[in-house]
C-alpha cells in the first residue's frame, strides 16, 4: 500500500505544496485545517506520519499533539512539527510530550525530504526511489511497450547515458520515447504523438533552438513552448535566455539527479491548465522567474497595485507557488511606500512570500525606496538590486 501522510496545517497554500512535494513518490495525501480536524483524519485514514502546523485556530499544533500522544490508537503515530517556534524550550517540550522532529518555517523541499525519508523509506540506500509495491494493471488496448493511462515525453539528447537517465528515472510516471540527434527529433516530431519533449539546447547535427522552431509548428502535437523542458548548463546563460525568449519556462541544468528530473516533470504538469499558462492581472512572466511591479506613488497603477497586495495579488503568490514556481522579483517604484497602510500590506505580503519559502528578490532604484526597505525586519535582510536586469541575473 501506498504511504500515507497527514498535514494538519490551517494554510491551503503549505498544505498543497508538500503534497506536490511528494507526489512523485506515489504518497497519499491526508489534509485537516485544524487541529480538531486533524484528529479525526488521523483515526480515519490512519496515516504513517503527521506533519502538525504550531500555530493554528480552533486547536493549536501544542494541544494537537496532546491529544495525539494521549490517544492509544493515535500515539505510536510519528509526528514532526511545522513550526516558527524553534527556541529550545518550546522544542524540548514538544520533545517530550513525543514529538517525533521539527521543520523550521520555511523549509526546502529537500529538508522536508530528508525528515521524512527515515519515517517513509522514500528513497533506498543509493538515493534511488523504490518501485511501489502495487501496480495498476495494464490497458490491454494500449500499444504495446507504452501505458494508453500514462502521458508521453520525447526526450532529444544526443548524450545516450541522458536518455538512459531520463528512461530510468521518468518511466513509473511516463511513456519515454527518445531521439538522439536533432535530425531524429524532427522526425519523432512529425511522426510520433507526444505530451512534454526535453530538449537538449546542444547538439551537434542541429541545435536544440532548430528542433523547438520544429516543434512549434508542427501540427500533430499541441506544441506550445511551455510544454517544452530545456536542458543545459547552468552556467550556459545565453542559450537560457535564448530559451526564456522563444517561451520555455521550465529548465533541467546537467547534471541532474533522479529527484530533480522527477520535480521537473512535476513542475511541468502542474502548470498545465489546457495546455495554458494561468493567466495574471499582476505579475508578469519572465522565464520561471515571476515579476510584481509596485508602481511610483505618481503612477496612475499605484492605487490600483496597493488596494490587491492583500487580495488578488496574494492569491496570486498562492497560485504561482502551488504550481511549482519559486522565483519571484518585486519591483518597488520610487513613492510606493510613503503611505503606511500601503507599507504594512506591502510588508505582510513579503512575509507570506517568505512563509512560502519563495527565492525572493527585491529592485529598488531610489534612495527612498532602499531606506523604506531596511525599516522592517521582514524586507531588510532580502537581498535588493538597483536594477531589474541585476534581479534578474541574481536569482537563476
Amino acid at each position: 500500500m501506498n504511504k500515507k501522510v497527514l498535514t494538519i496545517d490551517d494554510s491551503k497554500t503549505l498544505r498543497m505544496i508538500v503534497g506536490k512535494h511528494l507526489l512523485p513518490f506515489g504518497v497519499q495525501m491526508l489534509q485537516a485545517e485544524n487541529g480538531e480536524q486533524g484528529i479525526e483524519r488521523a483515526r480515519e485514514g490512519s496515516p504513517d506520519v503527521i506533519l502538525l502546523d504550531y500555530n493554528m485556530p480552533v486547536m493549536d499544533g501544542y494541544h494537537t499533539l496532546v491529544e495525539l500522544k494521549t490517544d492509544p490508537e493515535l500515539k505510536s503515530i510519528p509526528v514532526i512539527m511545522l513550526t516558527t517556534e524553534t527556541v529550545k524550550d518550546t522544542v524540548m517540550k514538544l520533545v517530550k510530550l513525543g514529538l517525533k522532529d521539527y521543520i523550521a518555517k520555511p523549509f526546502t523541499r529537500e529538508i522536508l525530504l530528508d525528515k521524512l525519508n527515515p519515517i517513509l523509506g522514500l528513497y533506498d540506500s543509493d538515493g534511488n526511489i523504490p518501485p511501489p509495491s502495487e501496480k495498476p494493471a495494464a490497458d490491454k488496448s494500449s500499444t504495446a511497450g507504452e501505458d494508453s493511462s500514462k502521458q508521453t515525453i520525447l526526450a532529444v539528447d544526443d548524450k545516450p547515458n541522458i536518455l538512459e537517465m531520463l528512461q530510468d528515472y521518468l518511466s513509473e510516471q511516463f511513456n519515454i520515447l527518445t531521439a538522439d540527434s536533432g535530425k531524429s527529433a524532427l522526425n519523432a516530431i512529425k511522426h510520433k504523438k507526444f505530451d512534454y519533449l526535453f530538449l537538449d539546447l546542444n547538439m551537434p547535427d542541429i541545435s536544440g533552438f532548430d528542433v523547438l522552431r520544429g516543434y512549434l509548428k508542427g501540427a500533430l502535437n499541441k506544441a506550445s513552448a511551455e510544454r517544452v523542458v530545456a536542458m543545459t548548463l547552468r552556467t550556459n546563460q545565453a542559450d537560457i535566455e535564448k530559451a526564456m525568449e522563444a517561451g520555455v519556462s521550465v529548465f533541467l541544468y546537467k547534471p541532474f539527479k533522479r529527484d530533480e528530473a522527477i520535480h521537473t516533470a512535476g513542475v511541468l504538469i502542474s502548470h498545465q491548465k489546457d495546455g495554458t499558462v494561468k493567466k495574471t492581472r499582476f505579475l508578469r512572466s519572465k522565464g520561471d522567474i515571476r515579476i510584481l511591479d509596485c508602481p511610483p506613488m505618481k503612477s496612475s497603477k499605484y492605487r490600483t497595485v496597493a488596494l490587491a497586495l492583500k487580495s488578488d495579488i496574494m492569491r496570486e503568490i498562492d497560485d504561482m507557488a502551488e504550481d511549482g514556481f519559486n522565483k519571484l522579483v518585486i519591483n518597488v517604484g520610487d513613492g510606493f511606500l510613503s503611505d503606511l497602510g500601503v507599507t504594512r500590506k506591502f510588508v505582510d505580503m513579503v512575509d507570506h512570500t517568505l512563509q512560502l519559502s519563495l527565492n525572493v528578490r527585491l529592485v529598488a532604484d531610489s534612495d527612498q525606496a532602499r531606506d523604506a526597505l531596511k525599516q522592517f525586519e521582514e524586507t531588510a535582510n532580502i537581498p535588493t538590486e538597483i536594477s531589474l536586469e541585476c534581479a534578474l541575473g541574481a536569482i537563476r
